[in-house]
């Protein structure tokens, strides 16, 4: 499955991205993590979302997957399993944007968690044995 409105380099690290052909990475992510990270996109659509943006010489290239030696890296977390994802928006806030997930969670299937108080949306298909969108804080 390939995101509707991404790029594989806006998802992947740059190594990667350099090294494996792209649909060998589009493979590498879970259908979930896709279909959150569009359905998101589609919610928000005015502006931009951005996961990885080091394609354009951007800060950002570990919000999406996190290799092992990386920057954010840590063990077990869901980033190195790609059961997670980060994003900032240029036209909407974090917390606007958390909201609107915690009370439409059937447009959000596969959400399971957010992480709240932090400038950015965190979430992840982490199972929670809950209906309900689960806010933690790191």
């Amino acid at each position: 499955m390939k995101s509707k409105f991404f790029k594989i380099h806006e998802l992947m690290p740059k190594l990667l991205y350099e090294t494996i052909q792209e649909d060998v990475l589009w493979r590498m992510i879970p259908d979930e993590i896709i279909e959150s990270i569009d359905a998101v996109k589609a919610r928000f659509s005015s502006g931009s979302m951005t996961i990885n943006n080091y394609f354009w010489e951007g800060d950002r290239e570990w919000s999406g997957l996190r290799l092992k030696g990386s920057p954010f890296y840590s063990e077990g977390s869901l980033h190195s399993l790609f059961e997670a994802f980060d994003a900032v928006f240029s036209d909407y806030d974090a917390q606007r944007v958390r909201d609107y997930i915690v009370a439409h969670p059937d447009e959000f299937p596969h959400i399971r968690r957010l992480e709240g108080k932090v400038s950015w949306l965190h979430a992840d298909i982490k199972e929670t044995n809950t209906k309900k969108i689960v806010i933690f804080n790191a």
